[in-house]
């Protein structure tokens, strides 16, 4: 019987919050790494030993009842442009040809990194939905947690959590961020609004409207 976890889906969708609220309930979850518990990385859906953090998917085997955890799109796909140039090199020898242009790349591996985390995951969740309850994945291993408990360790990992803002400040002269990773981080968190539709559009119609059903079918209203 499975008894580990494994969460997946794009970079950005909250993978390390989750592992951080696992921790909060005394499970061994780790982002990005093994735990005796389990691994919460988007960095597994390609079948692979060694990614660029941590394992691939060629660590995951029938012990684990596998999560694909969804970010609402507009807001994911954004933030998908401050990747670094090593998550990108990663991404791009793991996928198929991308396009040249920040935004149309994070549209497109959005897009297919989803899909692909969603057909090799037995349940599906939005990270969204974390705050109300905990996501049934874990009734199916047998880890009971109440409302009360969920959520209290819901607030607690928020107080630690790994927010765009401070990516884009600890990005700031660090060495190990590139000039034009740092860039990208400051421009899209001194957007004065977030992406639209009408913005995703205009790079490309029908990939918009693939990523719209795509994200529809998750449960965003679109």
């Amino acid at each position: 019987m499975a008894n580990k976890i494994a969460v997946t889906g794009t970079g950005r969708s909250g993978t390390n919050f989750f592992a951080t609220v696992l921790s909060e309930l005394g499970k061994d979850v780790k982002h990005e790494a093994m735990g005796a518990d389990g691994i919460a990385s988007w960095c597994i859906v390609p079948n692979v030993k060694d990614a660029v953090y941590g394992p691939g998917g060629d660590c995951i085997s029938n012990d684990f009842v596998v999560g694909h955890q969804v970010r609402n799109p507009l807001k994911a796909i954004g933030s998908l442009t401050t990747f670094n140039k090593s998550s990108w090199r990663y991404i791009t020898e793991n996928s198929h040809s991308l396009p040249r242009k920040i935004m149309h790349r994070a549209m497109v591996h959005w897009l297919d990194w989803n899909q692909r985390a969603g057909d090799m995951s037995s349940h599906t969740w939005k990270l969204e939905d974390l705050e109300k309850a905990p996501p049934e994945i874990l009734k199916t291993l047998g880890w009971e947690v109440s409302k009360t408990q969920w959520k209290e360790a819901n607030k607690r990992a928020k107080r630690g959590a790994n927010t765009g803002a401070s990516r884009s400040s600890n990005a700031l002269f660090n060495p190990k961020v590139g000039p034009i990773t740092q860039w990208r981080r400051f421009i899209y968190h001194n957007r004065k609004q977030p992406v639209t539709w009408e913005e995703l559009r205009k790079i490309d119609s029908g990939l918009t409207i693939e990523i719209q059903d795509y994200s529809h079918s998750l449960g965003y209203d679109i």
